[in-house]
């Protein structure tokens, strides 16, 4: 990774939003509707070469290709994997979706919900979605690509179908011709992430399950990075595991669990340099009270044992503002890079610079200039809309001259 040696880069989360002609062709495959697939490889090419033109334009230093051919950041991967079954869900399981561990929220943990019980009864559907819809309808008027309500089982040995990766690194090369940014991500799940929104019921265990997982994505985190682009490794079952398992179980079992999902981390990372991955964690994407949130200080220990150079953490989200206090008795290593949240994807209120730039310079006061990369909370997709998605990285790019200039004079 490249560090801000001269000035604060900038980069982002990921997910951006696809053109709605794109997402519409999208929406029908899922939807089990006829459409072209011809016609959507097409259009999937020239989307990503677009996306890419347009965040060079604006200034963002650390792009990628919006996420654009994945269902979303986690669910993407099981349509790369032999051994995963699909199961439709009818009416009756969808109403009771904390039936089954599999379809268990880590979004917000049962007491939260017992206390803003309106709140989620008022802005969610009987699935569960994070996003109300009527924002869902606001954003996507032509009809959003999501997956029917289903479970999905790990059933036999789970093996690596490369097709798609490479024609995501294909579609990303091409796009890159006569376009100058100073590095390239591709966003890919963490095996953890994978394997508690998917049952297994082959393996004997968690560890070897977690394992298995481990080593299927391995394939694609290694095609990227040979490839010529960093990895970034996206998980929110740490904090999502923490708000179920912490008021249930005790800290010490959460501890336990997050050993194993960072060891099989590394596992999926072994072979790869650190300086070719960075970390993304968020506390979930909703707009919603927050107030189970994990305290970063009871993460950061697993988040540094993790094998990655740069760290992108959520920090802009009010709940989350004051943790940057975290990084002065956190024993962050001289060969890391903090990559804080400092445009927030919950609220369509645009940041001012001033505030990016404020954020930015107390994050160098800490570690250093050198070592803050600006970025976002985290994805934009379905959270916000897409003009005020484009404002609020116009003011990170102008945020982080605004703090060169204040950092380098």
């Amino acid at each position: 990774m490249k560090a801000s040696t001269r000035r604060i880069l900038t980069t982002h989360t990921g997910s951006l939003h696809r053109p709605p002609d794109l997402e519409e062709l999208y929406r029908k495959k899922l939807a089990g509707e006829p459409y072209d697939d011809d016609a959507l490889q097409k259009r999937l090419r020239s989307a990503v070469s677009e996306i890419v033109q347009k965040q060079a334009q604006i200034g963002i230093d650390i792009i990628d290709d919006g996420e654009f051919s994945k269902v979303d950041f986690f669910s993407y991967a099981k349509y790369r994997l032999d051994g995963i079954e699909f199961r439709p869900l009818d009416k009756t399981v969808v109403a009771n979706k904390f039936l089954h561990p599999a379809m268990k929220s880590a979004m917000s943990s049962p007491g939260v919900r017992q206390r803003f019980a309106q709140f989620y009864a008022d802005t969610e559907p009987p699935e569960g979605a994070a996003t109300p819809p009527s924002v869902i309808q606001m954003y996507m008027p032509l009809g959003t690509a999501v997956e029917p309500p289903a479970i999905y089982a790990c059933v036999g040995p789970l093996k690596y179908r490369p097709e798609e990766v490479r024609r995501d690194i294909n579609n990303l090369k091409s796009a890159l011709a006569n376009v100058f940014v100073e590095e390239v991500f591709t966003p890919v799940v963490a095996p953890g992430m994978f394997a508690t929104r998917h049952i297994n019921e082959y393996y004997r265990d968690d560890e070897e399950y977690y394992f298995a997982v481990a080593d299927v994505l391995h394939e694609e985190y290694q095609a990227i990075v040979d490839a010529g682009f960093l990895i970034q490794i996206d998980d929110v079952s740490l904090p999502g595991r923490y708000r179920i398992q912490v008021p249930a179980e005790g800290l010490q079992a959460f501890n336990q669990w997050a050993d194993l999902a960072v060891r099989a981390l590394n596992h999926a990372l072994r072979g790869i340099p650190a300086e070719k991955v960075r970390y993304h964690l968020c506390w979930s994407s909703q707009n919603v009270p927050h107030t189970d949130d994990a305290p970063l200080d009871h993460l950061v220990e697993a988040i540094l044992k993790i094998n990655a150079q740069g760290y992108q953490l959520e920090a802009s989200n009010v709940r989350h503002g004051h943790e940057w206090r975290v990084w002065k008795d956190a024993a962050l290593p001289d060969d890391k890079i903090l990559m804080p949240g400092v445009i927030c994807h919950a609220t369509n209120v645009i940041e001012h610079p001033e505030y990016v730039s404020e954020l930015i310079c107390k994050y160098a006061g800490v570690v250093g200039r050198e070592r803050v990369i600006a970025a976002t909370d985290c994805g934009f997709r379905w959270r916000v809309h897409p003009e005020i998605a484009w404002a609020k990285l116009e003011a990170l790019v102008e945020g982080a001259r605004l703090a060169s200039a204040q950092l380098w004079h």
